[in-house]
């Protein structure tokens, strides 16, 4: 592997002169990301197989000289401008192809004008011209990395449609961006389509800064409302979100920022790690199911964003495989957090299931008289238009002969016993018939058919029967006021003006001695037609 120098300087010098004018350092330490040019020396490489291209990491710069210096003195430029830079297959760099080398070249001196990154200075390298196997190895993994993000995605889509939660939304959010990053740091766009080295660069970083930002947010929403406190979320959404904004402004490399920017970019990522690891510790403290998927999936993502990180900011070297570390984690970053979002997804659905059948039994409890479980006041008067529709077209009202003796003789836990008792005699299993507690002694029985009438009277004798057996120690009995709306009469009428009627004839019936029935017929009167009157003539 060729040994490599850097330096530095404010203004580009002549290539002859920038050996022996600049300090140069050969050992690895901090990088000056604030100087307009950037210079590498490659000395001491494989003389059996010569390099043919410089290499650096993506990054936006505005042009590059190389020079080839042989031991005779003679020397050998090549001048690029920014788009002649090419990205390489299966790589988070670009190429510049280098003066031709001979036995007698001793060094390559490289000048860069004006990079964004400080990265290019601690990454550059020279390469050979034949594609290594490990370069194709890359493409195929990264590949495979690549492919495997669209599935969660479909899967967010999915689930979405059935279950609409935000964290779903923010998960494919995650997926486009990771995709993205994948194929232009990974280089697989570089094999479909010829794009300019800086929007490589900024695509890159960008949706990276994307990514990251939005697993706070993610996270925040993906665990359960009990698993962190308020000020907690707002804590990690605020680290979430600066770290996006900071970020984003350094990946969109605008030239006034090119020096702190660099920098800057890498920086931005440091509060992120500690936060989310926060939350996802402090969340399985608490009992979080959902934060073990969380840990699980992202401890490999914050691994590699460390190791990145210090390798971005020239603290150690990197071995050539690691360059794939990132792709690797994203995928099975991504297919644990798919498994999560399923069993989240089952949960929230568990959960939802519960509260509906806890709603349905409230609404139930709502509906039915708590001493008689016979429907109350409220559903007859908030169906009752709905209920004529489906031909419930006879109303009887029905009341408890001397219920209030019963009560100051027996006392009204009898007298409760004594409803209950009705209300079991009332209660049919019949379809056709629907029965309510109006209040106190008072029942309504709403019924359809043509025997309506009669079935109402059989449920009003069946009274004096199902008490007695009881054992109560009371004869009650009942009286009852029927109206049976026929033929589509009253088609407007509410409940309040049939069930007036109905009261009426109740009275009524109490009037002429208890224990009795008194039934009104409405029948539509339809007026003769000629044909009609022709028939009846015949």
């Amino acid at each position: 592997m060729p040994s490599v120098c850097r330096a530095y300087s404010d203004a580009l010098l002549p290539l002859e002169q920038a050996e022996s004018r600049l300090a140069w350092t050969c050992t690895p330490g901090a990088m000056d990301g604030g100087r307009a040019v950037t210079w590498l020396r490659f000395e001491n490489w494989d003389r059996a197989h010569p390099p043919r291209y410089f290499t650096s990491p993506l990054t936006k710069f505005a042009g590059a000289k190389i020079a080839a210096f042989d031991f005779d003195g003679t020397m050998r430029i090549r001048e690029y401008g920014a788009a002649d830079a090419r990205p390489r297959l299966a790589s988070q760099t670009f190429r510049l192809t280098l003066p031709m080398a001979t036995d007698q070249t001793r060094a390559y001196i490289v000048a860069i004008d004006r990079p964004h990154s400080v990265t290019l200075a601690g990454e550059a390298a020279l390469a050979p011209e034949r594609v290594q196997r490990v370069a194709l190895i890359a493409m195929v993994l990264v590949s495979v990395a690549a492919g495997m993000l669209v599935m969660p995605f479909l899967f967010d889509l999915l689930f979405f449609l059935v279950l609409r939660e935000r964290f779903v939304l923010l998960h494919a959010g995650m997926t486009v961006t990771g995709f993205i990053w994948v194929i232009t740091t990974g280089g697989i766009v570089t094999a479909l389509v010829v794009l300019p080295v800086s929007l490589l660069a900024t695509a890159s970083q960008l949706s990276f800064v994307i990514t990251a930002g939005l697993t706070g947010f993610f996270i925040d929403a993906f665990l359960e409302p009990e698993a962190l406190p308020p000020w907690a979320r707002h804590v990690l959404k605020a680290v979430s979100g600066l770290g996006m904004v900071v970020g984003g402004l350094c990946a969109l490399q605008f030239e006034f920022a090119r020096g702190p920017a660099g920098h800057l970019y890498h920086l931005s990522f440091l509060p992120l790690l500690p936060t989310y690891l926060a939350a996802m510790c402090w969340a399985a403290f608490r009992g979080s199911r959902a934060s073990r998927f969380l840990i699980a999936a992202w401890t490999p993502i914050l691994f590699t964003m460390i190791e990145r990180t210090l390798h971005a900011t020239g603290l150690y070297t990197a071995p050539v495989l690691a360059d794939q570390a990132p792709f690797f984690a994203l995928a099975l970053q991504f297919i644990i957090i798919a498994l999560g979002i399923a069993d989240r997804f089952l949960s929230i659905r568990r959960e939802r299931d519960q509260a509906l059948l806890k709603a349905n039994a409230l609404k139930l409890l709502s509906e039915r008289d708590a001493l008689t479980g016979l429907l109350n006041r409220r559903v007859i008067e908030e169906r009752f238009t709905m209920l004529r529709q489906e031909g419930f077209s006879t109303l009887a009202v029905m009341d408890l002969d001397h219920f209030k003796r019963v009560n100051d003789t027996f006392g009204h836990t009898l007298g409760d016993l004594v409803l209950k008792a009705v209300g079991k005699v009332l209660n049919p299993e019949d379809e056709d018939m629907l029965t309510f507690r109006m209040g106190g002694e008072e029942f309504l029985l709403l019924l359809r058919g043509a025997d309506a009438v009669e079935r109402a009277e059989q449920r009003r004798q069946d009274i004096a029967r199902g008490v007695a057996q009881e054992n109560l120690g009371c004869l009650v009995t009942a009286s009852m006021g029927i109206v049976e709306v026929t033929g589509g009469a009253l088609p407007g009428a509410s409940f309040a003006t049939i069930y007036a009627r109905a009261d009426r004839l109740l009275y009524e019936a109490k009037s002429l001695g208890r224990n009795r029935m008194v039934c009104e017929r409405i029948r539509a009167f339809r007026p003769r037609t000629r044909e009609r009157r022709a028939s009846a003539a015949a």
